[in-house]
């Protein structure tokens, strides 16, 4: 096998997959950046970008925010051009935690914010409360109260199994706001 070849990119990212189960994240973003490599040189832009984004986020948890901002930066136009708009918006949800990671807050802000409509547009409600719920962490980060106990509504809003639980907190939180 060849390191053009789609099977040894297979091979890369099986590999760097085990590794970050595993939690040896160096070896796994190692592995993601091979992976992205060889999945560009055997002309496969889609795997390529998915590599980027797994790469992402494990420099995410490294803590390694600028080198993830710049691994991911340009992967949701790659998805968006191929017409698969969840993982433009997963794409875009992971550069906004790595801007987040990076320290650029406002960006990161506003980039959770287009990653929370692309979801909303595609119908992926998951998607949609996931980036809600890490908005409002960030919007606390920044002293956002308001801004952050209304994402977490909206988190709970948009999640499609909302469960006891997520009924309890939703019925709290409603309480809580202001009304307008």
């Amino acid at each position: 096998m060849d390191g053009r070849s789609p099977g040894h990119a297979a091979s890369l990212e099986s590999r760097a997959m085990a590794d970050y189960r595993r939690g040896n994240l160096t070896a796994a973003a190692d592995g993601f950046a091979a992976a992205r490599q060889a999945y560009a040189s055997a002309n496969e832009p889609l795997k390529a970008a998915e590599m980027a984004n797994n790469l992402c986020v494990a420099l995410v948890s490294l803590g390694r925010g600028e080198e993830a901002v710049q691994a991911v930066e340009g992967t949701a136009e790659v998805f968006a051009r191929a017409g698969d708009r969840v993982r433009a918006s997963q794409a875009l949800g992971n550069l906004a935690s790595a801007l987040e990671a990076a320290g650029r807050l406002d960006r990161a802000q506003a980039v959770f914010d287009q990653a929370i409509e692309g979801f909303r547009s595609a119908g992926d409600r998951e998607g949609e409360s996931q980036t809600w719920h890490a908005l409002s962490r960030l919007q606390l980060r920044l002293g956002q109260t308001f801004g952050a106990a209304a994402s977490a509504q909206a988190a709970l809003d948009s999640h499609p199994r909302p469960g006891i639980v997520r009924r309890v907190l939703r019925s709290l939180l409603r309480r809580s706001l202001p009304r307008p």
